[in-house]
């Protein structure tokens, strides 16, 4: 079961990330398009600008997504640095719990939005705003899932008094995941290469 969760992760992963490739891509060619347009033929692509904005808007929230899962967002941390390792966990506990907490509320306004806009068409390409606001939500909803498994994670570290670098030894040399990751990282993170011979070195 726990090995198939694992593949489901990884699959979702990879099409998140051909998604964000594709869409990058396009952003980067409308902006282009516009720059030679306006300064090159002298042309003003109204389309553009809102093309590249809704664009923009996607790939930030597939993006936040997929740090929640990476558990790569900014975070501050001078003060738990200092502190011990139980007062390290009980922190990271808390701050999935407060994340989850913040998420419910933006996947309950997405849903609200997406049911209020839906029918909304862009003024320039007259495309539906429901489409975004549908991305939008999926990304929410993936956040709220991963910040739950991060919050179980971390409460189960609280119980064992096991930090994550005390679990990333635990590779399975003979595992491999997606990119050459190992598959089986022991309460780590499935699919996401190891960095703790890194910091060692």
């Amino acid at each position: 079961m726990l090995e198939r969760l694992q593949s489901l992760d990884r699959q979702l992963l990879g099409v998140i990330r051909w998604a964000i490739i594709v869409l990058m891509s396009a952003l980067v060619f409308v902006v282009f398009l516009q720059i030679v347009a306006r300064y090159a033929l002298s042309l003003s692509l109204s389309w553009t600008e809102e093309a590249a904005r809704l664009i923009f808007i996607c790939t930030i929230f597939l993006g936040s997504a997929v740090l929640v899962r990476f558990r790569e967002h900014l975070t501050v941390t001078v003060f738990t640095d200092l502190a011990p390792p139980a007062v390290q966990r009980v922190s990271a506990a808390l701050a999935a719990a407060v994340g989850l907490w913040c998420s419910y509320y933006l996947i309950l306004g997405a849903w609200a939005t997406l049911l209020r806009e839906w029918d909304q068409l862009t003024p320039a390409l007259q495309a539906p705003m429901g489409l975004i606001y549908v991305i939008i939500l999926a990304s929410t909803a993936l956040m709220v899932l991963w910040l739950a498994v991060t919050l179980v994670d971390s409460v189960m570290r609280v119980v064992s008094g096991r930090s994550r670098e005390e679990d990333a030894r635990e590779i399975d040399v003979g595992g491999g995941g997606v990119d050459g990751a190992p598959d089986k990282v022991a309460g780590g993170d499935p699919g996401r290469p190891d960095d703790s011979r890194e910091r060692s070195a």
